[in-house]
């Protein structure tokens, strides 16, 4: 408490003072140079700042934005990486093992500028706050507190090994290094087809299929990152076929801006074989004649017969708990679940029976709390 005392009076003698300490202390500026500079967040971001009060940033979007430890890191990792973070879309216990399970970015024990730190509740829950300073042996975190503090610093020794938090209770998990991840090339080549930008103020429509006659299954907020994996002409516009949370669909491209494009297939040349010509004349054999018993008109001689193999109908696999059918469990089955149940998202038909992971023919929080102690290692089956 002393710390922050310290921190707010700081703050308050910086307020009235004329002189600026660096222009990084402007709310509002995008914290990593094309250099690479690090600039870090020392005030509460403006109400107008995109990353972490619009639609861009997903925990505001569906309802959980600030005052949220989550909500404050997922769109200050987005501030300074400058695009979508790889990050868990979960609770901040969830934010370490989501990182280890999906192979985002690096991550250690050792501070760095910009990297995540995580922390787990001894009683369920966690923490995650953002690395901004490293200087004369303290380290200083920005933050945000769901149901408290909108934004606040906090500070630990760098040779802390919880990094500042309560050695009864909060048991650190380590540093996620966001900037030592993929490059924002990699992330988009990774996606798997084309990545568009929304580029309307009212968003765009996504329909079951390419036309306006299909139905409206969800509306993508401006300036959503989509990724295209195929394209089709019809109603006099461009569709292009995408996923946004959690639904499939078809969208209008006309309203998108493509700010990154799949490289094309590349295939190596066909190699002709020479061609191989038979020779003039029979050689001779080196085998040794041998007396082979030839079968008499009156003899038959019969192959073996195969084993036969009954026919056995293929069986369909159902793989419990891939809630977004893309055939795999992850944090992020889990998630859908949660925002399906809170009326926040959809789940198709064909992954309802899916997302049911213990078999009661329903669909409820417990079958998200199944998937996240599966993943955690605390049970080893569904059932």
């Amino acid at each position: 408490m002393a710390k922050r005392a310290v921190a707010l009076v700081l703050m308050l003698i910086m307020a009235i003072t004329p002189m600026v300490v660096v222009s990084a202390m402007n709310t509002d500026i995008v914290p990593l140079g094309a250099n690479g500079t690090f600039f870090p967040r020392l005030k509460a971001p403006s109400y107008s700042n995109k990353y972490y009060y619009s639609d861009l940033n997903k925990y505001e979007r569906f309802g959980y934005g600030m005052p949220n430890c989550t909500a404050y890191a997922w769109g200050r990792a987005y501030e300074i990486l400058g695009y979508e973070p790889d990050l868990s879309l979960n609770d901040a216990d969830t934010w370490w093992d989501y990182n280890l399970e999906n192979h985002s970015y690096s991550y250690g024990q050792k501070p760095k500028l910009g990297a995540i730190a995580c922390w787990e509740y001894s009683y369920g829950g966690g923490h995650v706050a953002v690395v901004e300073e490293i200087k004369d042996g303290e380290i200083t975190f920005s933050n945000s507190s769901y149901g408290g503090d909108e934004f606040y610093l906090s500070y630990a020794d760098v040779d802390d090994s919880n990094a500042g938090g309560n050695y009864w209770t909060w048991d650190f998990k380590g540093y996620i290094y966001i900037t030592e991840g993929k490059s924002k090339e990699d992330y988009y080549e990774s996606l798997g087809g084309d990545v568009y930008k929304v580029d309307s103020s009212d968003g765009i429509n996504l329909r079951k299929g390419p036309g306006t006659s299909y139905n409206t299954l969800t509306a993508i907020p401006d300036k959503t990152e989509i990724v295209v994996t195929a394209i089709k002409s019809a109603d006099g516009y461009t569709w292009g076929k995408t996923t946004f949370d959690g639904l499939s669909g078809w969208c209008v491209l006309e309203f998108a801006e493509l700010i990154y494009k799949k490289p094309a297939e590349t295939f190596p040349p066909e190699t002709t074989l020479p061609e191989v010509t038979e020779p003039s004349e029979t050689a001779p054999s080196t085998f040794d004649e041998a007396t082979v018993d030839e079968a008499t008109p009156d003899e038959v001689v019969t192959e073996p017969s195969e084993p036969t193999t009954p026919n056995v109908p293929e069986v369909e696999e159902i793989l419990l708990g891939d809630a977004n059918g893309d055939g795999k469990i992850s944090i992020t089955d889990a998630t859908i679940i949660q925002k399906y149940l809170a009326k926040i998202g959809e789940i198709s038909d064909n992954n309802k029976k899916l997302a049911d992971v213990n078999c009661d023919g329903k669909i409820t929080v417990t079958d998200a709390s199944i998937i996240q102690k599966k993943l955690a290692g605390i049970i080893k089956s569904y059932i």
